[in-house]
């Protein structure tokens, strides 16, 4: 959940200002609660570069003097608007210029600090900066100017307020900027991060519009459709499902590079698949009413590809869940949804982990944290509580729970039959039970600050295994007379979900690399559990810990006909060589009826076929490139790497004798060779006789 949280800032209050003499309240006191230290951003050359965090941090602040600034829209709320209103080559730029009490005086002080509302970009040849008042919070400059670290110096944005950049190289580049007010020059820099040089565009978006309701309201989405070279039309669908998006930002391009892991979309795309995705508006929304996006699009998906063809569904993280809650209606209403294999990916079918720890510290400081009080209401959206097993407004005592959306939700999601089709499940975590480097219990986040006036604690520990223990400690403690605020919170009687195997989230060490005014958050564990294992592979076993690699009865424990499952705890939605080996012979599979597949880029012969002591791998390459030649077992497992190398353009050929990486002989059965160049990749199965 911090994945997407650029700052974070601790409670500092006016105390901290006044003379050690007397404690007259000063002037501004709601402005002086500063924690983005917001004096330092006086317009002056010397100013710290500001991240989006931080701006929208300096606005929370500023918001909060109510006298001034009513009127103001959130931060979030202007960098919505922003984002709606520019392409995803375009960078729009918020701006802060506005007076204030100065801290130490009786002078006004100036606030001057400027963001990228789109921090990232996937398109750096050619990034258009735009400027407009509508994102402005106070003063309209006369001129703005630019120098967008590309080499081309300072610029004058025209009279649109445009200026268009051109980068030669990804990694972080350093905006400067500076405003003419009233003959006053004020300056301004921040980070951009260059994704990408070039990203391809989808050939086509619909917007889906869900007919039917769920509690009486309905949901929408764009479908980015992807296809497959020299293709017009959609004929070969591989229908992809977008997760949890906290703010709805992930725009076709972050969704393009999530999914294009180990070049897996354009590797399907030269086999001939088109793929279509879809991004759910309000990702946030109860998993229900998305769910009958998903049937509407499928609707589509269908009426085009005509009743021969079938699809493959792939449903990342909640997808999972509402792919699976698609297609259990759709078959419980007596409709063909035409998909053949549908795959969830590192899915909570059993429920998500966010350390309860760490929500009630995100509730503790909301007050003083923009990006806690955002995160804390993200976490109190329907979905996060429908999928959440412990969330921080049910915790009574010292007894934690879910929320009861939960139960709701999976009550109505049992109460559908199973998808028909062949339902694989792939996972993140850990199919050889090892934890996440941390003990139940143990504490995984240290804040503590300590002044004559000013004491703070934020203490995180890890759920118990059992047993009754403190998971949360906070202390406001400001020198007399303002108010002291304390939260002690023990629980017992948990499972150790927190470090429990399964995909990851780096929750802490994201809150450790956080600059923070006071004292320093200290992450005394790096990452935390965020989708079980046995909640991605849907077992009824109960124990986070399950030896699932010891089970030789598996399949009978679970809904699924096929498991993918890693020997070690992987990022969440992360796709590997060996899962990606997974994900393409089953979305490979079964398919039938499709006309006019492009020849993939990298052929790949294999003769004899089976074999029992040696078989060769053919193969050709159309250009001078490193080429990857690998075999994996059927469930994903690198067998052995036969070559790894530049090869000159033209036809190749290698030995595969029929023993793995240690040189020992592999067993009889099938396997998968996987041949991967730089700009393509094919696979082929093949079968070792005894």
């Amino acid at each position: 959940m911090f994945r997407r949280s650029t700052a974070f800032y601790i409670l500092i209050t006016a105390a901290l200002l006044l003379p050690l003499t007397g404690f007259a309240a000063p002037r501004a006191l709601d402005t002086t609660r500063t924690m983005a230290g917001i004096e330092r951003f006086d317009g002056s050359p010397s100013a710290p570069p500001t991240t989006t965090g931080l701006w929208r941090q300096l606005v929370f602040e500023l918001r909060r003097d109510k006298a001034t600034n009513a009127e103001w829209s959130t931060a979030r709320e202007l960098q919505r608007r922003a984002l709606d209103a520019t392409a995803p080559d375009f960078v729009p730029i918020g701006l802060l210029d506005t007076s204030v009490q100065d801290l130490r005086s009786d002078t006004l002080g100036r606030i001057f600090a400027a963001a990228a509302l789109r921090p990232a970009v996937y398109h750096g040849r050619q990034v258009v900066f735009a400027f407009d008042p509508d994102w402005l919070l106070g003063d309209v400059p006369e001129r703005v100017e630019l120098d967008p670290g590309d080499g081309g110096g300072w610029r004058l944005l025209d009279a649109d307020g445009r200026l268009t950049a051109f980068y030669e190289s990804t990694g972080e580049a350093t905006v400067r900027l500076r405003a003419f007010t009233d003959g006053d020059l004020r300056h301004a820099s921040f980070p951009l991060r260059i994704a990408a040089l070039t990203a391809p565009a989808p050939h086509d978006t619909i917007h889906v519009n869900a007919s039917v309701p769920w509690d009486g309201a309905t949901a929408s989405g764009d479908a980015y459709v992807y296809l497959a070279p020299g293709r017009t039309v959609l004929q070969n669908p591989v229908v992809m499902v977008e997760g949890f998006d906290l703010d709805d930002t992930m725009d076709w391009d972050v969704i393009y590079e999530l999914l294009n892991q180990q070049q897996m979309i354009e590797t399907l795309r030269a086999e001939g698949f088109d793929a279509v995705v879809l991004d759910f508006d309000v990702a946030t929304e109860p998993i229900q009413r998305n769910a009958f996006v998903l049937t509407e699009l499928l609707a589509l998906v269908n009426a085009e590809i005509g009743p021969a063809r079938t699809t493959t569904l792939v449903g990342a993280s909640m997808g999972g869940l509402v792919t699976r809650y698609a297609l259990g209606w759709l078959e419980q209403q007596g409709i063909d949804h035409q998909v053949r294999t549908w795959i969830s990916f590192d899915a909570p079918h059993l429920g998500a982990v966010i350390p309860l720890g760490l929500q009630h510290w995100l509730e503790f400081f909301q007050s003083d944290s923009e990006s806690a009080a955002f995160l804390l209401n993200r976490l109190d959206t329907p979905a996060a509580r429908q999928l959440l097993l412990q969330h921080h407004a049910s915790t009574t005592g010292t007894v934690a729970a879910a929320d009861p959306l939960r139960a709701s939700f999976m009550s109505d999601l049992l109460a559908l039959a199973l998808p028909t089709c062949r339902r694989v499940a792939i996972a993140n975590g850990s199919g050889s039970t090892l934890d996440q480097g941390f003990a139940p219990g143990q504490q995984i986040i240290r804040y503590e600050y300590y002044s004559l006036p000013l004491d703070l604690k934020g203490n995180v520990w890890a759920l118990p295994d059992g047993n009754q223990i403190r998971i949360f400690q906070g202390e406001q403690n400001i020198i007399w007379p303002f108010p002291d605020t304390y939260v002690d919170i023990h629980i017992g009687g948990t499972q150790p979900w927190d470090n429990a195997p399964g995909g990851w989230r780096a929750s802490m060490a994201q809150m450790d690399t956080t600059s923070v005014p006071y004292g320093d958050i200290e992450a005394l564990a790096h990452h935390h559990a965020f989708i079980p294992t046995i909640s991605a592979l849907d077992l009824d076993v109960g124990d986070p810990f399950y030896d699932v690699a010891g089970d030789t009865d598996l399949m009978s424990h679970t809904t699924f006909d096929a498991l993918y499952v890693p020997a070690e705890n992987q990022e969440h939605i992360t796709i590997t060589a060996e899962s990606a080996v997974w994900f393409m012979e089953e979305i490979r599979s079964g398919v039938v009826a499709v006309d006019e597949t492009p020849t993939i880029a990298v052929a790949l012969q294999t003769w004899p076929n089976p074999f029992n002591a040696a078989t060769t791998i053919a193969f050709a390459v159309a250009e001078d490139e490193p080429v990857k030649l690998e075999i994996f077992d059927l469930r994903g497992r690198r067998v052995v790497t036969l070559l790894d190398e530049r090869l000159a353009p033209g036809r190749h050929e290698v030995v595969w004798r029929g023993r793995n990486g240690a040189g020992t002989p592999a067993s009889t059965g099938n396997y998968l060779v996987r041949l991967t160049t730089r700009t393509a990749a094919s696979s082929s199965r093949i079968t070792l006789l005894e």
